[in-house]
C-alpha cells in the first residue's frame, strides 16, 4: 500500500511538472527571437529591493549583443516553490533559478556546509571564501549528473537574532525557554537547540502570524525581515549574533548549459558575477536603512555582542559535517582557509 501511495505521489508530481513545462514552452514559443531564451526563477518579491538588484542580471546580459543572450526574470514564485523550481531546473523546464543554499541541500547533501553556524568569521571572509575556494566551485559543479550546475551566487547577508522582548541575545541562557521560529532544515533546528532556544520549523511566510499569535517568540534572519516582511511592529530587540551567511545560489540547467558556446557561457557568469558585485555595493547601506526604520518602530538593537558562547555551543555541528567523509572536511577546510 505504501509502494502505491509513492507512485501515486510520483505520477501526481510529474504530472504538474509537465502542466507547468506545456505551459511554460507555449509562452516561450509565443515570443521566440534568434536570441538564445534564458528563463530564470526565484521566490523574492517583485518590486522589492532585492528583486531590482536580481533584475540587472538581465540588463548586463543585453549589453553585449554579440552574445545574443536574452534573460526572462521570473518573480515572485510565480513559477513555484524553491524545491519546485529546482525540481524544472533538473529536468530542464527551466533554465536558471536563484534558490537558498538551504534547499539545495536537499538536493545535494554538501550544500549543508552553508547551514553551519559560524562557518564565516565575518562578511569579509564570507565574501573571499565564496568566490576563491576551489571546493566551493567544485562543489558548484558536482550536481551536473542530477541535472544542474551552479553558476554564482547571491550574497545574502548575516542571520541573527530577534526577540518580543527587549533582551540582547548574548549568551545561551537568554535563549533558554524561549520558541524560535527555525528554517526547515535539521541543521538549523540542531543550532537554534544548541544556542538555547526552542527551535520552531516553518515557512518564512508563516513567521509574522506565528509572532503575533505568541506560537514563537523570536525568529533569526537578516535585517530585511524587520521591514520587508513587517516583523518590527511585533518584535522589541534585534542582536547581531551573525551565526550564518547563507548565500542563495544561481543554479542552471546542465541542458541548457551544454547548449551555450564556450564564450556564452562565461559571459553568463562574468554577468552574474556584476549582478553580485552591484548588490554588495548596496547592501551594507540597505541594511542600515531597515536598522534604522526598525529602530523608528521601537525595535532596540544590539551591535558587536562577545560570540565565544554561542560559537563554542554549536562546535559539535562543525565537527559532525566534517565526520560526514573527507569531501566534507575537504571543503569545510578550504573555507576556512580565507578566515583572517
Amino acid at each position: 500500500m505504501g509502494s502505491m501511495k509513492k507512485k501515486i505521489g510520483i505520477a501526481v508530481s510529474a504530472a504538474g511538472l509537465l502542466a507547468v513545462a506545456v505551459t511554460f514552452v507555449s509562452v516561450v514559443s509565443a515570443n521566440s527571437t534568434d536570441k538564445v531564451e534564458i528563463r530564470l526563477a526565484h521566490n523574492q518579491s517583485a518590486g522589492s529591493e532585492i528583486a531590482d538588484s536580481i533584475a540587472m542580471f538581465s540588463e548586463f546580459a543585453a549589453e553585449d549583443e554579440s552574445k545574443n543572450l536574452n534573460v526572462n526574470i521570473y518573480a515572485s514564485g510565480v513559477l513555484g516553490t524553491e524545491k519546485e523550481e529546482i525540481e524544472m531546473v533538473q529536468a530542464g523546464i527551466l533554465d536558471m533559478a536563484k534558490v537558498s543554499s538551504n534547499t539545495l541541500g536537499q538536493f545535494a547533501d554538501e550544500y549543508a556546509i552553508f547551514a553551519v553556524p559560524y562557518l564565516f568569521v565575518d562578511q569579509d571572509h564570507y565574501y573571499t571564501a565564496m568566490e576563491k575556494s576551489e571546493k566551493v566551485k567544485e562543489l558548484f559543479r558536482s550536481t551536473a549528473k542530477e541535472g544542474f550546475i551552479a553558476i554564482g551566487y547571491y550574497a545574502n547577508g548575516s542571520r541573527n537574532f530577534y526577540l518580543k522582548e527587549d533582551k540582547a541575545c548574548t549568551n545561551p541562557s537568554v535563549l533558554k525557554g524561549k520558541k524560535i521560529r527555525s528554517m526547515p532544515s535539521s541543521t538549523s533546528m540542531d543550532m537554534i537547540s544548541r544556542m538555547g532556544g526552542s527551535p520552531v520549523p516553518m515557512a518564512a511566510s508563516e513567521t509574522y502570524t506565528s509572532l503575533q499569535q505568541g506560537i514563537v517568540d523570536g525568529a533569526e534572519n537578516t535585517e530585511l525581515a524587520l521591514t520587508v516582511d513587517g516583523h518590527q511592529d511585533l518584535v522589541k530587540s534585534y542582536t547581531y549574533t551573525e551565526h550564518q551567511y547563507s548565500p542563495d545560489i544561481y543554479i542552471i540547467s546542465t541542458k541548457a548549459w551544454e547548449k551555450l558556446s564556450s564564450d556564452q557561457q562565461d559571459y553568463l557568469v562574468e554577468c552574474l558575477e556584476k549582478t553580485n558585485d552591484n548588490f554588495k555595493k548596496l547592501y551594507n547601506g540597505m541594511m542600515e536603512e531597515a536598522m534604522e526604520e526598525a529602530q523608528s518602530h521601537g525595535v532596540k538593537v544590539y551591535r558587536d555582542i562577545d560570540k565565544s558562547e554561542f560559537i563554542e555551543a554549536v562546535s559539535p555541528i562543525h565537527e559532525e559535517f566534517c565526520g560526514r567523509g573527507d569531501s566534507y572536511r575537504e571543503l569545510y577546510e578550504d573555507i576556512q582557509k580565507y578566515a583572517k
